[in-house]
């Protein structure tokens, strides 16, 4: 099985200097490539230079992180490709070579993450994607070590299992699923294409499985391209996740969906807002805007196959983590 890791890079020239001497060393065998989106810094040329063996991609405009590895995609014919941040990092090379192995081992093996670890903090988990991650009825995600605010340590999950959503911060997957599904959603840019493309798979093939490997870990800065806190992020976060939602939950669910996650959403905006984040809860309105002006394009790409009833973890996220008082992924069930 030949194995490849493609890192998405936009103007991270810092990240690049940072990390890629130590994703190149712990990732025996594999073909190293560079993704570019069109920076305008010098990481192109620094790699050239210091990195002579490392492919590199170069893109016409910034295709985002959807986009840009749709657009790689015909260039990478290794077997199995790790997707990872220019901000994340393997620290060992039995990391890299444990995910290769579940794969070798079960062919119903489509994705897998390792536990993304904060690279600030080794002893808690990295917001995006902890170990493993699932949705609750409603579309909100959370992961096994993250639940909203609460990150738990970073010891805690260490067994590998099925999850419902593998981390786009190290998305592994089989290269021959990937072109399968057409690769992740463009229109999402960056943030949710992962779930989006994890539940497309799991709609096309329930069978296919979707794993985190517990033992192997990925190093992760966080928002090394933008802040946790950006109105950006948010925007994107609630259109992609109201994207996600129209695509994927089954018809006899989705009215009711719908209409609970405008209720919700809402009432997050107003607790942003009164909490003096008036950016914030403006993103949110705004997401809703794009959706409204964009609503029949985004109806057609709900596919007409079947969608998988148990999709959700969980009833509702948010109710269990404010009412219940439930801030472990374990405490759940």
């Amino acid at each position: 099985m030949t194995s490849a890791v493609a890192i998405l890079n936009y103007n991270g020239l810092n990240l690049i200097k940072l990390f890629l001497k130590d994703n190149i060393k712990n990732t025996p065998n594999a073909k190293i490539y560079l993704i570019d989106n069109n920076s305008s810094d010098d990481s192109v040329k620094y790699v050239k230079t210091k990195f002579p063996d490392v492919k590199i991609i170069q893109l016409k405009k910034n295709f985002g992180y959807a986009g840009g590895y749709n657009e790689s995609i015909k260039d990478i014919n290794e077997d199995l490709i790790f997707f990872l941040n220019n901000d994340a990092v393997f620290l060992d090379n039995k990391s890299f070579l444990d995910i290769i192995e579940v794969f070798k081992k079960n062919k119903k093996i489509s994705v897998a993450q390792p536990s993304i670890i904060d690279f600030n903090n080794k002893k808690k988990y990295e917001y995006a994607g902890a170990s493993g991650g699932f949705i609750d009825f409603f579309g909100y995600p959370f992961c096994r070590g993250r639940i909203v605010e609460n990150i738990e340590n970073s010891d805690t999950y260490n067994t590998t299992r099925e999850v419902f959503w593998a981390s786009g911060c190290c998305f592994v997957v089989r290269n021959k699923v990937f072109r399968e599904l057409n690769g992740f959603d463009s229109d999402f840019f960056s943030h949710m294409e992962e779930i989006d493309f994890c539940w497309r798979l799991k709609n096309k093939n329930d069978n296919d499985k979707i794993i985190s490997v517990g033992k192997s870990t990925v190093y992760h800065v966080g928002a090394g391209t933008l802040n946790y806190n950006s109105s950006k992020k948010y925007y994107l976060n609630f259109r992609n996740s109201l994207f996600m939602l129209i695509k994927n939950v089954p018809s006899k669910y989705l009215v009711f969906v719908m209409i609970s996650r405008i209720f919700f959403d809402f009432g997050i905006s107003i607790i942003l807002f009164l909490k003096f984040k008036p950016r914030l809860s403006i993103s949110i309105l705004k997401a809703y805007s794009y959706l409204l002006f964009n609503l029949f394009s985004v109806i057609k790409k709900r596919s007409k196959s079947k969608k998988i009833d148990n999709y959700h973890y969980c009833f509702s996220l948010l109710i269990n983590y404010y009412l219940r008082n439930l801030k472990s992924f374990s405490s759940f069930k």
